[in-house]
Formats: C-alpha cells, structure tokens, sequence
C-alpha cells in the first residue's frame, strides 16, 4: 500500500486515516517513546498493528508527526528501532501480527531526505489482540476496543470457529502455490491428464480447500494448502512451520556437542522424508556376532522414527506461528517435540492402550494418505490409526523403549535407544 514515494507522501499531506498512522519517534538513549501515549510504548505500537491487522490493513509511518511534517529517524537509530518494532510484532501481539518494513528517504519543508520507516500491516486472516489484553479495531483515524458483539461476528466472518488448516492465508496469493506439484497431485489420485486440468485449477483448489475465494472475490490459499504444496520456505506465510533437525554427540542438547543441524522449510512431505533421512545418516549401527554371524543394529527403528515424525508435523498446533518442530538426536535416545498439546480430551495412557486418535488437523491427515514414503514404500500416514502401537512394538523389538511427556503447549516424544546385549 502506498508504494511510490509520490503517493505515500500525498496520503501523509491528507493525514491520517483509516489506513495511515504516523509516528513522531523521540528517543532516550536507545528507548523509543512517541509522545503523548498513555501507555508504555511497546503496547502502543502493538495496539496499532493489532488495530489494522484485524480491520482493512493499513501503513505506520514512523518519523512522521500528527501534522504530517517530516521530521525522520536518525539513521544511527534505524537498525536498533527496526528489530524493536519486528519484536512487538512478534512478541506483544498474539498471535503475532505479519509486518513489512521498508524504509524510506522522504522530503522534509526544506527539501532535505529524512530517513523514515514505512511499515505495512497487510489485513490478517486472524483476530489478535495485545499482550496487555486489548482486542482493537480502528475507525477512521482512530482505534477502539472491539464491543464484544463485534468481535463475536468478526470472529465468525473470518472462520475462526472452524478448522485452523481451512483458513485462508490472505498474505498469500496463489503464486505462493507450487501448481505443477498440485497438478502432479491431482494425476496421481485421480489420474487427470494435466492439459486438461489447467482450465479448472481454481476451481478444484477450492473445492479440495487447499485455497478458498476470499471475500473480495480473489482466490487465495488456506493454510493446509500452503503445508501441502506452498514454495519453499512456505515460513514466508507461515511462521514457524518448519522442523529442525540437530544432532548431539552426547546426551545433553549443548552447542559444543552439536555435530550437524539442518532446518526444513518445504511443504511438509518433503519436511517428513527429510527429516527421517536426517536421523538415519545418525541412526549408530552397532555390530554384534551371535550364533548367526555378524549382525548389525541400528538404534532406533525407521519406521518407528517416520511415524513419530509424521504423527509430530501432522498433528502440531499451527497456529502457534512462533514454535517449530524439533528432532533431536543424542547418543542415547531421539527426541521429537512438537508444538500444540494433546488434542482434545486424550491423554499419554490412551496412546499406549491403542485408543483411536482425536485428529488437530484431520484435512491435512487425509491428504497424507496420498503420498509414499521412498524410506517404507508405503502411505506416509495410514487411515487405521494403528500408528502409535507400530511405533512402540517397533522400538521394543529393536531393544528401546517409548516415553510421551505432554506439556499444556507442546509434547515430547522419546524414542530410547536400542539395548543391546552381549552373546
């Protein structure tokens, strides 16, 4: 919005409106205040960017005051007050609110070039709200707490009682989809020629809810979508949907004994099969010789590690933009964390005694069922909901056992290493 430098200056000589906000920036020291706020400053600017996010969108103008003078930001300034409002995007609005920044070389009266930080706060697909508790919406130039009614039907209107995977992504446009891999998708379950289909692409998007047509008519990927077949790092839309691989020489997680790390932002077959290929390159093979001869053991089973990756990327909590799968490997044990606790009334002792699965993100858990594993050849997940038993009679056969730490926000699974007796 407002993108040449010709029109963000007329808008700033109309003044403030329903889409612009300008801020004065006065410093003391490194602490940025902006005059006139009643309170702190980092919940000031969270309220601005949480108003705008939650109503049309909008643009903040930072080095700009009420009156639309020019007045800038010293450059020595920029880079330390940049990361600070990035944090309170972050950090003080929940969930965390999509910024871009750019900075911008603006005329003051005499003509001179002030450095400014032009801020856009593209229109959200969620509802936020401060971390000093605030739900704000904003009317002309002005922002306001939601009325609880407003809120309630705002809530509705942009799905947020539905399935978090269904929503749409409205930072995203289709150019964030990889078609020839939907394509390729779409020949493979129901083998359609792909000339024939590119007439009918937004239509079957939609109708397979991997994109919705927004409200202005424009069509626009979900959030199982963008998992499915986003472009890589699909962490462009979808903070924190990514999985982390490290590997520690002993059995603390200590940088020191950090042998090799690897992050995985592609769409999420590729995060599995990655992931499982990167625990298998660490996978030890111990050898042993028996009555048989000489056999070798790994330390965890593979199909027992790609259903404990699969069960972590499938069923996390999506909307926790700011937690990221995590897969650790040590010289003892494997340890899988994702973000987002058990889900509905389930808990650890129902797993272990085989109790059909409550599913966070059933859309996306029955597309899954449509790709192959190259590591066991067979669906990534499998609709019986078997899984969980297979993975811990797979590493009780091998030797190891199976630990689940839930937590409110997260679980950890413990894949212990094979024991592996002497003949």
């Amino acid at each position: 919005m407002y993108d040449s430098t010709s029109e963000l200056i007329h808008e700033i000589n109309a003044g403030e409106d329903t889409y612009l906000e300008m801020k004065e920036v006065i410093f003391q020291g490194d602490a940025p205040s902006f005059g006139g706020e009643r309170v702190k400053p980092t919940e000031e600017i969270a309220q601005v960017l949480c108003a705008f996010a939650n109503t049309e969108g909008g643009v903040v103008v930072f080095g700009v005051n009420k009156k639309g003078a020019i007045v800038g930001i010293a450059p020595e300034k920029m880079d330390h007050f940049e990361q600070w409002v990035i944090n309170i995007s972050q950090n003080n609005c929940i969930p965390p609110v999509y910024i871009i920044p750019d900075r911008k070389l603006l005329p003051d009266a005499a003509g001179s070039d002030r450095l400014c930080l032009k801020l856009d706060v593209p229109k959200s697909a969620f509802i936020h709200r401060t971390s000093g508790g605030r739900w704000m919406t904003r009317i002309g130039s002005n922002r306001s707490d939601f009325h609880p009614d407003h809120l309630a039907r705002m809530m509705e209107r942009r799905q947020m009682a539905g399935p978090f995977e269904e929503r749409d992504v409205l930072t995203a446009s289709l150019q964030d989809l990889d078609l020839q891999q939907f394509e390729a998708y779409l020949e493979r379950r129901f083998g359609i020629d792909r000339e024939e289909n590119l007439t009918g692409i937004e239509r079957r998007l939609v109708n397979m809810k991997v994109a919705n047509q927004s409200a202005s008519g424009q069509i626009v990927p979900t959030v199982v979508g963008l998992l499915l077949f986003g472009r890589s790092p699909i962490t462009k839309k979808l903070p924190g949907a990514f999985t982390q691989c490290v590997c520690y020489r002993g059995v603390i997680a200590d940088a020191n004994e950090q042998i090799d790390e690897k992050i995985f932002d592609g769409p999420i077959a590729e995060q599995i099969i990655y992931a499982v290929q990167f625990v298998d390159r660490w996978n030890t093979i111990a050898a042993r010789k028996d009555s048989m001869g000489r056999r070798d053991y790994r330390s965890f089973s593979l199909r027992a590690v790609q259903e404990a990756i699969v069960n972590a990327i499938v069923h996390r909590d999506y909307q926790m933009a700011g937690s990221n799968i995590r897969v650790f490997v040590f010289a003892d044990r494997l340890e899988i964390s994702n973000p987002g606790g058990l889900h509905n009334t389930l808990r650890p002792e129902n797993l272990f005694a085989g109790c059909q699965p409550y599913r966070r993100n059933q859309l996306l858990c029955g597309f899954m069922r449509d790709f192959t594993s190259p590591i066991t050849e067979r669906a990534l997940m499998e609709a019986r909901g078997e899984g969980f038993l297979m993975l811990v009679r797979e590493t009780q056969r091998i030797g190891g056992s199976v630990e689940f730490i839930p937590q409110p926000d997260a679980v950890t699974l413990i894949l212990h290493a094979a024991s592996i007796k002497e003949s």
